[in-house]
């Protein structure tokens, strides 16, 4: 799958606009959203663009993009759970050996992160009111020590035409005359917080 994303910045007034705009769509609740996003002391993932978290200490999740290209809306996504059975993390193990050539494998995710000396280098909560329509999904977003943001979605398949998904985000945001930020809260976080592993990774405020 492959998911495309616009997110901006929210001002009281602009999320007066967007809390407006949501009253024609379908209301999915509020999540919360605890991420420890991890990575070699050396950043060897950032280095690539590759994002391993693991959310709400339940599922591990990877998002990267091999293009060359600047920008942070395309991703692709694998999810696991953190206790999946052992096909599952032999699954783990291959992506991860597929992004860090010297990866040692290991029976469980716990004790591969260990093996491999990954750290928690960045930890996001965001409280999270979701919105779905006409294959778009909304998320308002407050995130500790960010802000809040307003955060659009769609997806597509990995093999499918992705100039009409694209297009889908654009006409949804044209009359609010947002400003796009092209990173995502990872970047956002290591610009206040670390700079250097900021300036180590692919993907840079505009």
């Amino acid at each position: 799958m492959i998911e495309f994303e616009l997110k901006c910045e929210l001002s009281p007034q602009l999320l007066a606009k967007v809390r407006a705009k949501v009253q024609g769509m379908t209301f999915q609740g509020t999540t919360h959203n605890h991420d420890v996003y991890y990575d070699t002391p050396t950043w060897e993932l950032l280095r690539r663009a590759v994002f391993v978290r693991v959310r709400n200490q339940q599922q591990l999740e990877f998002k990267f993009n091999e293009e060359i290209d600047p920008k942070h809306g395309q991703v692709n996504e694998r999810v696991f759970p953190l206790q999946g059975s052992p096909l599952e993390v032999d699954r783990v193990n291959t992506l991860f050996r597929y992004f860090l050539p010297t990866w040692i494998p290991a029976p469980t995710v716990e004790e591969a992160r260990r093996a491999n000396g990954l750290i928690e280098f960045v930890t996001i909560d965001n409280t999270r009111e979701a919105y779905t329509g006409e294959q778009i999904i909304l998320s308002l977003d407050h995130v500790e020590g960010l802000g809040d943001f307003l955060e659009i979605e769609t997806h597509c398949e990995e093999d499918a035409d992705t100039s009409e998904a694209q297009a889908r985000l654009q006409a949804f945001v044209s009359d609010l005359q947002v400003q796009h930020i092209n990173v995502g809260y990872v970047e956002l976080w290591l610009a206040r917080h670390n700079p250097a592993a900021y300036q180590a990774g692919k993907y840079h405020l505009a």
